[in-house]
Formats: structure tokens, sequence, C-alpha cells
């Protein structure tokens, strides 16, 4: 379920984007921010390399994550009206894509691309991921540079900020080694090596921004998990119980 910058600004629930949320945010004259950027249209497929759109990519995967709304005219950085955005076909998004994997160093995945409206005026939506890999690098003339969001602009770290950005990172992946580490040990812990066991631990790397998280799912994903867990007889294995052959997990 999405939920992302424009959602919060507008107060709708978690969905879809649609045309009616754009509407509003045009009546209500919302304003762009670290995560919220309106523009006029697409760079054409062909002028991609050409275009700004790695700057931008890079400077919200910089900044948290956020989304990048074409097909909004912003008058004082606020959504003033709807323009035609222009043609995101499938071979569009490829090359979006390949710009994000090839000009942005570490590259930034996991783009999700969404068609707000398309019948004229047209509208789409990029939706970056916040990311763990900062700081994104583009390069800018002959050097390379990291994009960020300051507040609704777009700018270069300098020194400092690069030093952090690099110390967070490095600190991340010490952490998440640490962490997975202390998984194995808590679900290994009281395993006899006198049987054979599988045990897979994981954790993400970045939590989702664009969604909330909600109890009733968590049990659910458990009570699936319980069901798929079962002995050669047939009974579920649950929690804290041993199969009735022993050394066999699911």
């Amino acid at each position: 379920m999405t939920f992302t910058a424009l959602h919060r600004a507008v107060g709708a629930p978690p969905g879809p984007i649609s045309g009616d949320m754009l509407n509003q945010a045009i009546a209500e004259g919302v304003e762009e921010s670290a995560e919220l950027d309106w523009k006029r249209q697409l760079p054409e497929r062909s002028d991609l390399k050409k275009s700004d759109i790695d700057k931008d990519i890079a400077a919200m995967a910089n900044s948290g994550g956020g989304i990048i709304v074409y097909g909004v005219l912003e008058t004082d950085k606020r959504a003033s009206s709807r323009h035609d955005a222009g043609t995101l076909d499938e071979r569009y998004q490829q090359s979006l894509r390949q710009i994000a994997f090839s000009s942005i160093t570490p590259p930034v995945l996991d783009l999700r691309v969404h068609a707000v409206s398309t019948v004229v005026p047209r509208a789409y939506a990029i939706e970056v991921p916040a990311s763990n890999d900062g700081p994104h690098l583009i390069f800018n003339n002959q050097y390379f540079g990291a994009p960020f969001r300051n507040d609704a602009d777009t700018m270069w770290m300098g020194q400092r900020q690069l030093e952090s950005s690099y110390r967070t990172r490095f600190d991340e992946h010490r952490f998440a080694t640490a962490a997975i580490e202390k998984l194995y040990e808590d679900a290994a812990y009281g395993r006899t090596m006198e049987s054979a066991w599988l045990i897979a631990v994981a954790r993400p790397r970045v939590l989702p921004h664009h969604r909330e998280n909600h109890v009733g799912e968590v049990h659910a994903l458990l009570d699936d998990a319980e069901r798929l867990t079962l002995c050669p007889c047939g009974e579920p294995v649950r929690v804290g119980e041993s199969p009735c052959v022993s050394g066999w997990v699911g």
C-alpha cells in the first residue's frame, strides 16, 4: 500500500496516487518540501542523460527518500495548475532505471513509477526510496558531487556533510552485521548439535517510509508461517515445540 509525502500533504489514506489528489494539492497550494518535488513535464527519453533527472533522484535518495511528481506547475514552490507531463511508457521506465543505476554512484535501486493519469493532462510520479548507501554521487562537470534536498531546494553537499553521510553509511553497515549475528545467535540458542538445523534470519535495511505497519498484518504473517511449518506427519510445529521426527524442521 503506497503512502507518500503527497498523501500526507493532502490528508489522504494509504493507497494509489490519483489525479484527484493532484487537484486537491493544487487547490490547497501544497508547497514543495524535502520529500516532495513538483515538475512541469518529463524530459524526452532521448534527452534523459542530458537532463537533471539523475540529480533529482540522487538528491531525494540522499535526503531520506521522497516523491517527484511530473505534470504539475508550481508558483513560488506551490502547486498551481496541471500540465501535460508527456509520455512515460515501458521503454521510458527502462531508460529511467538505467539512469538511476549507471549515472548515480552507488546506484539508486527500487524506484517506483506511478501512472497518476494516463489521459491529457497526463501525470506521473517517481517514488524514490530512502537509502542507507548514501551519499549517492553524480558526475557534475569535472567532479563527482552529492546533491541533497534542503527543504524545497536542491543543493550540493559540502565536506562536512559528505563526511557525516559516509560515517552514517559505515556505522549502519556495522550495526546491520551485528544485528544479523545477534538474530542468528538468538535463533540458534538451544539447538543441539546432534541434529541438522536450517536457520535463516533477516532484517530490513530500510524501513519503508511510504506505508504504515499494522500489528494485524504481523499476526497474519505469523499465522501463515505457522500453517506452512509442518511435521512430516502433517501436524503444525508451534513455537517452542519440537517436531515429532528428531532433527527435522520445516
